[in-house]
């Protein structure tokens, strides 16, 4: 399977989303998606479950053709709303390599959200188990933010260097976690 990296401006993500599967024919496609996370907000001592994109002005973009990739970029870029959007500067597409591909598939699973990771500290604050997805990132966490909850991952992702935050949950937030729904109300 081949995957795509569609990079637009912060905001315009479901919006690209929509106009793929509206332009697109199914037959050429498999799968046009954003890869969201869940994040702990800490409020009045609770813990408030949310979502939020993981790359923002990012749109993920799969297909099994694997004969000519060039030429379906080329189909892509004839596609008016596609050309629209590349030659205003707001649309750029980039083929991932497959490394990167896998890398995110491990992380976020068919379902492409990133869920929590467990972090539980020893008493003496050291950290002492991590659950995935942050677990299968091990080698490669350079800072824990936990009144925040997050953990910053460095990883070559793109042909670069990339910063990516994850979302951690602690032993004390399983008790008092909240969900907010999709209408902004929390349960």
């Amino acid at each position: 399977m081949l995957w795509y990296l569609f990079k637009t401006w912060v905001g315009r993500e479901k919006e690209l989303v929509r106009m793929i599967r509206r332009t697109v024919p199914p037959e050429m496609y498999q799968e046009c998606f954003v890869i969201e996370q869940e994040r702990i907000w800490r409020k009045q001592q609770r813990s408030i479950v949310h979502m939020e994109l993981l790359f923002p002005g990012c749109v993920f973009f799969t297909c099994k053709e694997k004969r000519f990739p060039h030429s379906f970029l080329e189909y892509l870029e004839r596609i008016p709303d596609v050309a629209q959007w590349t030659s205003c500067g707001v649309l750029t597409i980039f083929p991932m390599m497959r490394e990167d591909a896998e890398f995110l598939t491990g992380i976020s699973g068919a379902d492409h959200v990133v869920r929590l990771s467990s972090v539980k500290k020893d008493p003496d604050g050291r950290i002492c188990r991590i659950s995935d997805p942050l677990a299968s990132c091990m080698g490669q966490i350079v800072r824990y933010q936990f009144k925040k909850r997050y953990a910053m991952v460095r990883r070559r992702l793109w042909g670069e260097e990339q910063a990516i935050v994850l979302g951690i949950m602690l032993e004390e937030d399983g008790e008092r976690k909240c969900l907010v729904t999709t209408n902004g109300h929390t349960c």
